[in-house]
C-alpha cells in the first residue's frame, strides 16, 4: 500500500471559507492580511494551496516564499526570494530591488569611507516599490511561510505590507509556528486586528477529521485498532500521514471491504511513538550515500541548489542521490532549487549529526562553497550556528571578508565579529582589524557608543597607520554628527600630536574641524581650517577631503550671508565626489546646504527638487539619516504652509536616536497643532519643550524649540513670558537662524508691542535691519520692512512684506503680515482697509486651518469694532470629498488615473511612504476600502458634474 504525499484539506470548513472570501476581496481590488498559526505539520501549507491556486485562476499575481532558520541573520533573504529577485538579476526591473553588492574602492580615499549607503535600507525601499508597481498592475497575493524564522528586516517589511494591504489590491498571508516566540512576530500579531487583518489559529483535527483524513490517505475507513493507533498523532495531519506511510512500508496495514486496519500478523511497530520517530523511519529507508548527502544538505538550510549540495558534500555527481530523495518524498523542487518537503525532515537529519562531526562537515562545506563563489552572507550564515564548535579557522575567513559582510548582512556581521573579538588575543593584529570593521559597522547602525569604545581601544593597542587614522576619523565624525563640536576640536588636538597619523587622515580631520567651527559660528577659524584642508585634499588627490572641505566652505559662506557663494561651493563639492554611494553622508549634507541656498536666492522649485533627491538618497542609508532628512523636509513644508504634508512626513519618522532631532520633530508638531488649535496636542507638552538647556549650535532644534515654547505660553494668556522666551533669538548665537527665518523677528516685534515693551521691539527691528544688510535677500529685506512698519505704525512698509510673501508662496507669513496690516489700519481709523486686510488674513488662515491665528487676529481687531463678516476658518469636514486637503486631492486624482505610489511620489516630489499616508487618509475620509473604489467614486462624481 502506498500513501500519497499530498491530499486536499479535510475539514476546516470555516478556515477555507475565510480564505475564499479574502481571495474574492483581493480579486475585486480590496486587500487584506492574514496570519495563520499552528504547530509543525498542522496543515498550514495545505490550507493555503487551494486558495492560492484559486487566486491565480482569478487573475491575481501570486507569489509564494518560505523563511528558513539559517536565513534569520540574512537581511531580506526571504523577501527577495518571495518577490522573485535574485541577488544579481540581469533584469533591470529586478536588479534595482536586489541588495546591491559592495563596489570596490579605486581612489585614494578607500579607507576614509565610514557611512556607505546601506544596502539593506536601499533594498527594502526597492522591494516595497516593486510591490507597489505590482499592485498598480492588478491584484497581488503574497504568501510567506514560517515567519518564525524570518530575519528582522523581513518582518519589519512584512508588517509594513500588512499595514497598507487594506488600502490596495494586496492580500498578505503569513504562516508561523507558535514557537519560538519572537517579539517582532508578537508585535505583528498585535497589530493585525486593529488594521483590519485576521489571525487564524489552526487547532488539531477532531476525531472525525482524523478519520476522514486517514480514509482519504489510506483509501478506506480506518478500523478500530488503526483509529486507536492514530490517536497518538494528536490530530496532527503530517504525523498522521507519516505514521500511515511508516505502517504501510512495514506491511502493517491491510485493506478489506472499504476498511483499512492494522494487520494482525505484522502488528504495530511500537518504536514509532513520536513524529520524530516516524520521520527517522522514513529516512532510514534511504541509501547510506543519500543519508550522508542529506545530512550535509541539512547544514545548508531547508532550501539549496544542487550545485551548492554538490560543492558542500565534496563528492562527485549527486544526481542519483537527488532522484532517490525526490522519489522518497524527502526533497521536492522549489523552482530551480531544492528543499526538504517539510522543515522537520531537515531538522531531524541535522540532529543525527554528532557535534564533533558537525564542525568538520561545516568547515568543509564553507570551504567548498567559498571556492565555488557562494555569496559571503550565505557562507556566514552557515558559520554562525556552529561558531562555538569551530576551532579558529573561521576567523581567517572573517578577517578577509568582514568589509563585504558588514555591507550585506550587518546583524550577522556584528554577531560574528563580537564573537571573534572575545576569542582572539587582544595583541593579535587580526583582533585590531576585526575591531576596526566592527567599529565601522556600529558607526553606521548603532550603538555609536560601542563604535567609540572600539575606536578608542584601537588607538591604545596598535601602531597601524590606517587603523589609527580611521579610528580618529570615526571619533571626530561621531562627535560632529551629535553636535559635540568641542569634542571635534579635542579630537583634532589629540590627532595633531600623534606620529601614527598619515597625511590623508590629517587632512580629512582638518576638514571635519572646519565644519565644526562653522556650526559653532567661529567663521574665521573655520575658514582657515577649510582653506588648509582643501589645499591638502587637492595635493593628495583625495575627493573625500576636498568634498568635506568644500562642504565646510558652503556652510561658512551661508552663515556669512553669501548664498550664491554657498551654492557654488556645494555644487563644486557634489561634482567632486560624484555618485559615490560610499560618501552618502557627505552628499546629504551638501544637498541640505544647496536647498538652503536655493531657497535664500528665491528659487523654491529647485530647492524642493534638491530635497526630494536628498530624501531618495537618505532612504538608502537606513532609518536614522532618512528620519533626519524627513525632519528637514517637514520644516520646509511648515514654512510654506503645507502643514498636512509636514505632518504626513513627520509621521514617517521612525528612528531619531539623537535628542536634538527628537526635539526638532516635536517642536514642529507642536507648532502645527497649536496654530490649528488641535486639542491636547496643541498644549505643546511643556515637559518636553522645557527640557534641559539646548545649545544654540543644535540646528533646527534650538530655535524651533524657542518659537514653540513662546507660542505655547502666548496661547495660555501669558504674553510677557512668551516674549521673554522668544527674545532669546536676539542672542548672537541665533543670528544665522533669524536670517533663515526672518519672520520670527517680526513676530517678536508684534509680541513686544503687545505688552508695551518698545525697547525689545526696537532691538528686534534693528536685528532684522542688520540681517538684511548682511544678507540682502528678498526675504530679509521684506522682514526688515515688516518690523519697521510695526514699530512706526507704517502700513506702507507692511505692504512691501505682504507683496513678497505673496510671490514667495509663504501663506503663514502672508496671513500674519495681513493681520498686522489690519490692526494698523484699524488703529488709524481706516475701517474699510482694516476690514479688507482682516478678511484676507482670515481667508489665508482658513486655507491653512490656522484656528489659533484667526482667533488671535479677531481678538486684536475687537477693540476697534472691526469684523470681517465671517467668524474665522471654517472647520474642514471630517469626511467626504470636502475633507480632502489640497495634496490629498492631487493624490486622489493620480490614484484614479491608475498610477502606483512610486509614480505618484515622483510626480509630486514626495516620498513613497508619504504618498502611502495620503492614500490612507483619502480612503478613510471617503469611506472606501480600495483604490479601485476611489476611482469609481470619483468617476461617478465626474459623470454627474458633466451631466449638469
Amino acid at each position: 500500500m502506498r500513501i500519497p504525499y499530498m491530499v486536499g484539506v479535510t475539514g476546516r470548513e470555516a478556515e477555507r471559507a475565510l480564505l475564499a472570501d479574502l481571495v474574492a476581496d483581493v480579486a475585486a481590488g480590496r486587500g487584506g492580511s492574514l496570519l495563520v498559526e499552528g504547530e509543525p505539520g498542522i496543515g498550514k501549507s495545505a490550507l493555503l494551496a487551494a486558495p492560492l491556486a484559486a487566486a491565480g485562476a482569478a487573475g491575481c499575481e501570486v507569489l509564494f516564499g518560505q523563511c528558513d532558520e539559517l536565513g534569520q541573520r540574512l537581511p531580506l533573504s526571504a523577501m527577495t526570494r518571495l518577490l522573485g529577485v535574485p541577488p544579481r538579476s540581469a533584469d533591470p526591473r529586478l536588479a534595482e530591488a536586489a541588495p546591491p553588492s559592495r563596489r570596490p574602492h579605486t581612489c585614494a580615499d578607500r579607507d576614509t569611507h565610514l557611512l556607505a549607503a546601506d544596502p539593506v535600507a536601499a533594498a527594502t525601499e526597492q522591494l516595497l516599490t516593486r510591490v507597489d508597481r505590482l499592485c498598480a498592475s492588478g491584484p497581488v497575493v503574497l504568501a510567506l511561510e514560517d515567519l518564525q524564522w524570518a530575519d528582522e528586516t523581513t518582518l519589519l517589511m512584512w508588517r509594513r505590507l500588512c499595514r497598507t494591504a487594506m488600502r490596495r489590491p494586496l492580500l498578505a498571508i503569513g504562516t508561523c509556528r507558535p514557537v519560538p516566540r519572537r517579539p517582532a512576530l508578537a508585535r505583528l500579531r498585535r497589530e493585525l486586528r486593529p488594521q483590519g487583518g485576521r489571525v487564524l489559529s489552526l487547532d488539531p483535527l477532531s476525531e472525525a477529521g482524523v478519520s476522514e483524513l486517514a480514509g482519504v490517505l489510506a483509501g478506506g475507513t480506518p478500523g478500530p485498532r488503526l483509529t486507536a493507533r492514530l490517536g497518538s498523532a494528536a490530530g496532527n495531519p503530517l504525523y498522521i500521514r507519516e505514521l500511515l506511510d511508516a505502517l504501510a512500508r512495514g506491511g502493517s496495514l491491510h485493506r478489506a471491504a472499504g476498511t483499512v486496519e492494522l494487520s494482525a500478523e505484522r502488528g504495530d511497530p511500537g518504536d514509532l511513538r513520536s513524529l520524530t520517530d516516524v520521520i527517522a523511519d522514513r529516512l532510514a529507508c534511504l541509501s547510506a550515500r543519500a543519508q550522508q548527502a542529506l545530512r550535509v544538505a541539512s547544514l545548508l538550510g531547508p532550501e539549496f541548489s544542487a550545485a551548492e549540495l554538490t560543492a558542500a558534500a565534496g563528492s562527485g555527481d549527486l544526481l542519483t542521490v537527488v532522484e532517490e530523495a525526490l522519489s522518497a518524498g524527502v526533497l521536492e523542487s522549489a523552482g530551480p532549487r531544492l528543499r526538504f518537503r517539510h522543515p522537520l525532515l531537515g531538522e531531524v537529519l541535522h540532529e543525527t549529526i554528532p557535534s564533533a562531526l558537525r564542525a568538520g562537515l561545516l568547515r568543509r562545506a564553507v570551504q567548498e562553497l567559498t571556492a565555488a563563489g557562494a555569496p559571503i552572507e550565505r557562507v556566514a550564515a552557515l558559520i554562525l550556528p556552529a561558531v562555538r564548535e569551530a576551532d579558529g579557522w573561521e576567523w581567517e575567513w572573517l578577517a578577509d571578508n568582514a568589509a563585504q559582510l558588514v555591507d550585506r548582512a550587518p546583524a550577522l556581521a556584528a554577531d560574528l565579529l563580537e564573537h571573534a573579538l572575545r576569542h582572539t588575543d587582544a595583541d593579535c593584529p587580526r583582533h585590531h582589524l576585526l575591531a576596526d570593521r566592527l567599529a565601522v559597522l556600529y558607526f553606521r547602525t548603532g550603538p555609536v557608543e560601542r563604535a567609540e569604545q572600539l575606536a578608542r581601544s584601537i588607538l591604545l593597542a596598535t601602531s597601524d597607520r590606517e587603523l589609527v587614522g580611521r579610528a580618529r576619523w570615526l571619533l571626530a565624525s561621531v562627535a560632529l554628527r551629535a553636535g559635540r563640536y568641542q569634542d571635534v576640536e579635542a579630537s583634532w588636538q589629540a590627532a595633531v600630536g600623534d606620529p601614527r597619523l598619515g597625511p590623508r587622515w590629517r587632512a580629512g580631520l582638518l576638514a571635519l574641524l572646519a565644519l565644526a567651527r562653522g556650526f559653532q559660528g567661529r567663521l574665521g577659524a573655520g575658514r582657515t581650517a577649510m582653506t588648509e584642508a582643501l589645499a591638502e585634499g587637492v595635493r593628495l588627490h583625495s575627493a573625500t577631503t576636498i568634498g568635506y572641505a568644500l562642504n565646510a566652505g558652503a556652510l561658512i559662506r551661508s552663515r556669512e550671508g553669501d548664498q550664491a557663494g554657498a551654492l557654488a561651493l556645494a555644487d563644486r563639492a557634489l561634482a567632486e565626489i560624484g555618485d559615490d554611494r560610499e560618501l552618502v553622508d557627505l552628499r546629504l549634507m551638501l544637498l541640505g546646504h544647496r536647498a538652503v541656498a536655493l531657497d535664500g536666492l528665491g528659487r523654491p522649485q529647485e530647492a524642493e527638487e534638491t530635497l526630494a533627491h536628498a530624501r531618495t538618497l537618505a532612504g538608502r542609508t537606513g532609518e536614522t539619516l532618512l528620519s533626519m532628512s524627513l525632519v528637514k523636509i517637514a520644516e520646509r513644508h511648515y514654512e510654506h504652509g503645507r502643514w498636512d504634508d509636514a505632518q504626513a512626513v513627520l509621521d514617517e519618522v521612525t528612528d531619531l536616536p539623537q535628542e536634538r532631532w527628537q526635539l526638532a520633530r516635536h517642536s514642529l508638531r507642536t507648532l502645527i497643532s497649536a496654530r490649528r488649535d488641535s486639542g491636547q496636542e496643541a498644549a505643546g507638552h511643556p515637559d518636553i519643550l522645557d527640557a534641559r538647556t539646548v545649545p544654540p549650535t543644535w540646528p533646527v532644534a534650538a530655535s524651533y524649540r524657542i518659537v514653540a515654547r513662546s507660542l505655547a505660553l502666548e496661547r495660555t494668556g501669558r504674553p510677557r513670558e512668551a516674549l521673554q522666551v522668544l527674545a532669546a533669538l536676539l542672542a548672537p548665537a541665533y543670528e544665522y537662524d533669524t536670517r533663515r527665518h526672518p519672520e520670527w523677528l517680526a513676530g517678536l516685534v508684534r509680541l513686544a508691542l503687545a505688552v508695551d515693551d518698545r525697547r525689545t521691539a526696537r532691538t528686534a527691528a534693528l536685528a532684522s535691519r542688520r540681517n538684511a544688510h548682511i544678507e540682502p535677500l528678498p526675504a530679509t529685506r521684506a522682514a526688515a520692512q515688516w518690523c519697521r512698519g510695526l514699530l512706526h505704525d507704517d502700513p506702507a512698509r507692511l505692504l512691501v512684506a505682504i507683496d513678497h510673501h505673496r510671490t514667495a508662496d509663504r501663506p503663514p507669513d502672508l496671513g500674519n503680515a495681513l493681520e498686522d496690516l489690519a490692526v494698523l489700519h484699524a488703529a488709524s481709523g481706516d475701517r474699510d482697509a482694516a476690514r479688507a486686510a482682516f478678511g484676507e488674513a482670515l481667508a489665508v488662515y482658513a486655507e491653512l486651518g490656522a484656528v489659533w491665528d484667526a482667533r488671535r487676529a479677531a481678538a486684536r481687531m475687537r477693540p476697534w469694532g472691526v469684523r470681517a463678516g465671517i467668524r474665522g476658518p471654517r472647520s474642514r469636514p471630517v469626511s467626504g470629498r470636502g475633507a480632502l486637503t489640497v495634496t490629498e486631492q492631487r493624490v486622489a486624482e493620480l490614484v484614479v488615473q491608475g498610477l502606483s505610489n512610486p509614480d505618484i511620489a515622483a510626480m509630486l516630489l514626495l516620498s513613497r511612504r508619504t504618498v502611502e499616508t495620503h492614500v490612507s487618509h483619502i480612503l478613510g475620509k471617503l469611506g472606501v476600502r480600495s483604490r479601485r473604489e476611489v476611482a469609481a467614486a470619483t468617476g461617478a462624481r465626474s459623470r454627474r458634474a458633466a451631466a449638469r
